[in-house]
């Protein structure tokens, strides 16, 4: 965790990430000892996702003004010189009013990107039930062009600034947008095999049934080492069993040949919550609704960049569950804390 490219690692104080309710807790003026507290003992941190919650929240100068109550830093991934991610993060000290317009004006190209990706796993919970998956994956692939064209004008601007820049950047966009179109067409192909009429059904519901596993067995298994329990619970089933295939494998972790690297901590923390998600495991509600899964996929980057930090803390216990979950199986040390209103005061409680 840096803070800053060229800087030695963060050396303040201990990091601590707080989930959107948290955060709506001191915009509502809940406990302000509580808050007072957490400005003094610890540096909280805010990301991009944040600003994203903020703006949808329709009152962002709310929010933004609790975040600079607490004196929040911005929290964001680091690229190297190629533009690739290294899997630490960077910390700003920057107003959460500029962070934010920052925000705003990267905003139009990226939530087009992210909605586009989002559509293939929204149409598995019963969502587009309009589209086929080679419909929404033609979108993708259109949406990621888009995106790429987008960026012409920047990086032609490049040539007077830093022209030791632009082919680097260039050819990594190329890379990217391969491996995307990649894998577009294979996450097509594998929605297919769970959906026979890709019309009006739930993947999700037909996969949990052609398994026999879901919510209700799943959410019976109690902690420690839930994740190796539930593959435990898998490993013999059909389709799984005889494949050849590891826990890895299960999880969406594994090496894959589209990448020369392997995953980092946030990329597997993200690849996990959503597969728990799809199998059933403290799952988020109503997913086939756009706004619901808009928010589960605000949870999965939250849990992920919660990842870096010393603490996170959220609201949400099904979240909680989750994330500890995860933090486990991957050895992360996040302390992930459960926040709640009692009586007016703002608890949390820990593992």
């Amino acid at each position: 965790m840096n803070a800053s490219p060229c800087l030695p690692p963060y050396v303040g104080k201990t990091t601590v990430y707080i989930d959107q309710n948290v955060l709506t807790m001191a915009v509502k003026g809940h406990d302000p000892a509580f808050f007072t507290s957490l400005l003094d003992r610890f540096q909280v941190i805010y990301s991009d996702e944040t600003l994203r919650e903020i703006k949808r929240s329709g009152q962002p100068n709310k929010f933004l003004a609790a975040l600079d109550s607490l004196n929040a830093m911005h929290f964001r991934y680091q690229v190297n010189d190629s533009f690739e991610p290294t899997g630490e993060m960077i910390l700003h000290e920057v107003p959460p009013v500029q962070a934010y317009d920052n925000y705003l004006q990267a905003e139009p190209v990226y939530d087009i990107m992210l909605a586009a990706a989002h559509q293939t796993t929204l149409k598995l919970y019963g969502g587009r039930s309009d589209s086929t998956f080679t419909e929404i994956a033609s979108e993708q692939i259109d949406a990621f062009d888009g995106l790429i064209k987008s960026l012409s004008a920047p990086l032609a601007q490049l040539d007077h600034t830093h022209p030791h820049l632009r082919a680097s950047i260039e050819q990594y966009l190329q890379i990217l947008q391969s491996q995307y179109e990649q894998v577009s067409v294979m996450s097509a192909a594998e929605m297919r095999k769970h959906i026979s009429d890709e019309r009006d059904q739930s993947g999700v519901k037909n996969y949990r049934a052609s398994v026999g596993l879901g919510p209700k067995e799943l959410n019976n298994i109690k902690p420690p080492r839930v994740i190796e329990k539930i593959w435990q619970a898998y490993q013999n089933l059909d389709g799984y069993r005889d494949r050849g295939y590891s826990i890895e494998n299960f999880l969406g972790i594994a090496a894959t040949p589209l990448y020369s690297r392997d995953m980092h901590v946030h990329e597997k923390v993200t690849a996990i919550y959503n597969l728990l998600n799809v199998i059933g495991y403290k799952t988020d509600s109503k997913l086939k609704r756009g706004s619901r899964y808009v928010a589960a996929i605000s949870d999965a980057a939250h849990a992920a960049i919660g990842s870096r930090a010393h603490i996170l803390l959220s609201a949400d216990e099904v979240f909680v569950d989750k994330v500890r979950t995860i933090y486990e199986f991957l050895g992360v040390t996040t302390e992930v804390g459960l926040v709640s209103l009692v009586d007016g005061r703002v608890l949390i409680k820990s593992k």
